[in-house]
């Protein structure tokens, strides 16, 4: 039962970040940015997990965006934000790609950006598995790797990284 609660918020929360995000275009007419934390598993809102927000949200705010409004969240469902920007979508989702693709914890944020006619702007390249080189979904979708294994790796990045800094 607990996991079916857990799958339930999931997907409450997703139809809200949805509507969420319709609302924020309508009212700007502007591209948007569609903060997650990739945290495999049914517990999204962990130590890691917030910690990670919070350096995507810095890593975000470094861009120096002109930020039209924003919508922030943490629950049990996981940390999300929602930030309307005055920038080209295309530009933006370049910009964002970088920090996914570069930043030692990018691998574990996911930053969707949707064009001021609601498109999400996908990536070109499949995402990697956290662990090895095989496609992200293909890999998921095969349990390639237990969860304990997955977690423990997130828990290890975030740990270096917070010892580099």
């Amino acid at each position: 039962m607990k996991l079916n609660n857990c799958l339930n918020r999931i997907l409450f929360n997703k139809e809200q970040r949805v509507k969420n995000q319709g609302e924020l275009i309508d009212k700007y007419n502007s591209a948007l940015l569609s903060l997650t934390i990739n945290i495999p598993g049914a517990t999204k809102l962990s130590d890691d997990s917030k910690y990670i927000y919070e350096v995507a949200l810095q890593e975000l705010k470094n861009l120096g965006l002109k930020e039209l409004d924003q919508i922030l969240t943490s629950n049990e469902a996981g940390c999300e934000a929602l930030i309307c920007v005055e920038i080209d979508a295309i530009k933006l989702k370049t910009l964002t790609s970088k920090i996914e693709e570069n930043h030692p914890l990018g691998r574990f944020m996911d930053i969707d950006v949707i064009d001021k006619n609601k498109q999400i702007l996908s990536r070109k390249i499949p995402r990697k598995c956290y662990i090895c080189d095989t496609n992200a979904k293909e890999c998921a979708r095969s349990q390639k790797h237990a969860l304990k294994e997955l977690l423990d790796h997130i828990s290890t990045k975030v740990h270096d990284y917070k010892t580099s800094i």
